[in-house]
């Protein structure tokens, strides 16, 4: 079984002089999974100080459990998160808070229904097999920026459908540009206020304005075409602009506020889902009798054809590979609170003002709840194994109220397009490639994932 020889991938070690803050913050700013100690993985909680900020690192379930279910309204979104990701997302989902955020939940959660994901399962498979035809054996492809280019035509095709005409890569180029200058600064990690300088955000929007010249341009193009008669139409784009809060004024989402739902969408509809197949393929080529299985139950269920969306729940085995990938490197690999008013959860005092730092990378990695918790096993996902653990210990798209949306979404993609291609192809890693977790919004591979395209 997978359980016994399975791949054990490296992880990032943290620096070697952990007594230097300049050290620390440098290996934050740069890589955040690599400043964890050995401790960070073993122990249910650690409290600590970075000069002026008080910070707890919840490893606990039921800590979890109690800022993002229970106690959730004490603890908003961190400001430096949202310091990160405004400039590129703006007032979306991911960022706002409150009754904002109550708003924009009722008024998007009928497009991440489940009829409507499903209306978009064709298109995802038609792009998997689009990619699939362009490789031959023996091709060398980066599977990192293969899945990129994949998500991204899914998304693009997704929103803008009634504009399958506009080209929309100048939107994922502006994303990656946009990841490049995303790191905390040291103004944001020893917690100096917010009107402190931080020149990096000059850079950050400065690789959004080719992204928000397009997302703009066809939001006005299409509400032009609504004024001459033509329907909003079925895309998401269309769904925004016909979305009501019909719990609260009726009023619809105004251009700025479709633009920040637009970015959000990209991101996280585009981004996350392309990190965890790039993973899925590199665990998959080092362990190849969990290849086998996987193999074998596609070419069970799909004797020569692509799947079709009644086919997802025949695919239990290669959901679960999904899983596991996003078990040891979770796309979404870190998040933060802090904590508005004191507040107690057994015998842990939190104060107000700490940031509690909630970590997937962590938690799926963490030796108190999970048996080999370094280890490549999809039997970790099992229904048995399932069944078994507790909540708030497999976090891949967070918890609580603000679990993310589009969950449906992202799981149907990753499992159409990881047995669309593994249906055709093996991938194996290029000779001599090393490949490094780097958790910049997203956990990606660096310097990508060069691999080799196998026929089957």
């Amino acid at each position: 079984m997978a359980a016994d020889t399975g791949f054990i991938p490296v992880r990032p070690q943290p620096p070697v002089k952990r007594g230097s803050l300049i050290s620390v913050i440098r290996t934050v700013r740069d890589n955040v999974i690599a400043a964890w100690g050995h401790e960070a993985y073993e122990r249910a909680h650690i409290q600590y100080r970075m000069l002026l900020r008080r910070i707890l690192l919840a490893n606990d379930p039921a800590i979890i459990r109690h800022v993002m279910l229970d106690n959730w309204g004490n603890y908003p979104r961190d400001p430096l998160g949202q310091r990160i990701l405004e400039p590129g997302l703006g007032n979306g989902l991911l960022t706002s808070s409150g009754a904002d955020w109550k708003r924009q939940r009722r008024m998007l959660a009928p497009i991440f229904s489940p009829r409507r994901v499903q209306a978009f399962g064709p298109l995802m498979v038609e792009c998997a097999a689009a990619l699939g035809n362009r490789l031959h054996n023996g091709a060398p492809v980066d599977m990192a920026d293969a899945m990129m280019h994949a998500t991204l035509d899914i998304i693009a095709r997704s929103m803008f459908g009634a504009d399958a005409d506009t080209d929309v890569s100048a939107v994922g180029a502006a994303m990656d540009a946009y990841q490049v200058t995303v790191r905390p600064g040291v103004a944001d990690l020893i917690g100096l206020p917010e009107w402190f300088p931080r020149p990096g955000a000059a850079k950050g929007r400065a690789a959004l304005a080719a992204m928000d010249a397009i997302i703009n341009d066809l939001i006005g193009r299409r509400r032009k075409a609504i004024a001459n008669g033509r329907p909003a139409g079925d895309d998401m784009l269309g769904l925004l602009l016909a979305a009501r809060d019909e719990e609260g004024d009726g009023k619809g989402l105004n251009d700025a506020e479709i633009r920040d739902q637009m970015a959000t969408f990209f991101l996280a509809g585009h981004e996350t889902t392309a990190t965890a197949l790039a993973w899925c393929w590199y665990l998959l080529a080092h362990d190849t009798a969990v290849e086998s299985r996987l193999h074998a139950e596609i070419d069970a269920v799909l004797p020569g054809r692509d799947p079709v969306w009644g086919d997802m729940e025949k695919l239990p085995y290669t959901r679960m590979v999904i899983e596991e990938a996003m078990r040891l490197y979770p796309p979404a690999h870190s998040t933060s609170r802090v904590a508005l008013a004191d507040d107690r959860i057994g015998d842990l005092t939190i104060k107000a003002g700490t940031a509690v730092i909630i970590s997937p990378w962590l938690m799926h990695r963490h030796k108190l709840y999970w048996k080999n918790p370094e280890r490549f096993d999809p039997e970790n996902f099992s229904p048995t194994a399932s069944a078994a653990r507790p909540r708030f210990v497999y976090l891949p798209f967070g918890a609580g109220p603000r679990i993310c949306i589009g969950m449906g979404f992202a799981m149907a993609e990753a499992v159409l397009i990881l047995a669309t291609l593994a249906r055709r192809f093996r991938f194996r890693m290029a000779q001599g490639a090393v490949v490094t977790p780097i958790a910049k919004i997203t956990l990606r591979p660096q310097p990508g994932l060069p691999m080799v395209a196998q026929s089957r």
